[in-house]
């Protein structure tokens, strides 16, 4: 069963809930960088991300980059 938002409002209110590091990893990702470069840019390590991944993945309902792409494209960014 998908968790993903049947409205506007819902897909708001998931990206909302994310904190801003989670907002700044899922655009960096969605720029196409590597979870090692998008680490290097914001000072942490590798393994960092790839956590706020799988949590901002539980988060939206999506389970992977094309999806977490689709999800914002979605919702018209």
């Amino acid at each position: 069963m998908s968790t993903r938002p049947h409205t506007v409002s819902d897909s708001v209110k998931q990206l909302t809930a994310l904190t801003e590091r989670q907002r700044q990893v899922a655009t960096l990702a969605c720029q196409g960088l590597s979870n090692k470069i998008i680490g290097a840019q914001l000072g942490v390590a590798e393994g960092t991300i790839k956590i706020h991944l799988h949590a901002i993945y539980d988060q939206l309902g999506v389970h992977s980059r094309t999806q977490l792409i689709a999800f914002l494209a979605d919702r018209g960014d």
